[in-house]
């Protein structure tokens, strides 16, 4: 509970597909009632076709354009939980015991850690390059 209340543990991720689905189903549901509102109001006459025709093409516009940009909103949530998850492995990481290094000139002291001086030191390999997202 304590990480709860100093917002050092986030609830929401976990909530992120239940919200997509009900954006998911509003849009669709929005799309579809327009779309199915304007066949009704040209079967009635209460609207003109090219009204009508144009509420249909609005309503499955929305059904697919839509969708796909609350998609993208929800990707976008979820890419930035995920680079706050990831900013806090590397705050965990960076704990540890640590070396005091002085710089020439300077009176302060810069602490670094031993297994990222080795780290530093060995050799790069290079190849396939990685993905900027770190996925591959």
């Amino acid at each position: 509970m304590p990480g709860y209340f100093s917002f050092q543990k986030l609830i929401t991720p976990r909530f992120v597909k239940f919200i997509y689905v009900v954006g998911l189903m509003a849009v669709t549901a929005g799309g579809i009632g327009l779309a199915i509102g304007a066949g009704l109001g040209l079967r009635s006459a209460t609207l003109s076709t090219r009204m009508g025709v144009y509420y249909i093409a609005i309503g499955v516009g929305a059904v697919i354009i839509g969708n796909l940009v609350w998609r993208v909103l929800c990707e976008i949530w979820i890419v930035l939980f995920n680079i706050h998850n990831m900013l806090g492995s590397i705050e965990s990481e960076t704990r540890g015991v640590l070396l005091k290094r002085e710089l020439p000139g300077e009176e302060h002291t810069i602490e670094l850690r031993q297994d990222v001086i080795e780290r530093e030191r060995e050799p790069r390999i290079t190849g396939h390059p990685a993905s900027v997202l770190g996925l591959s």
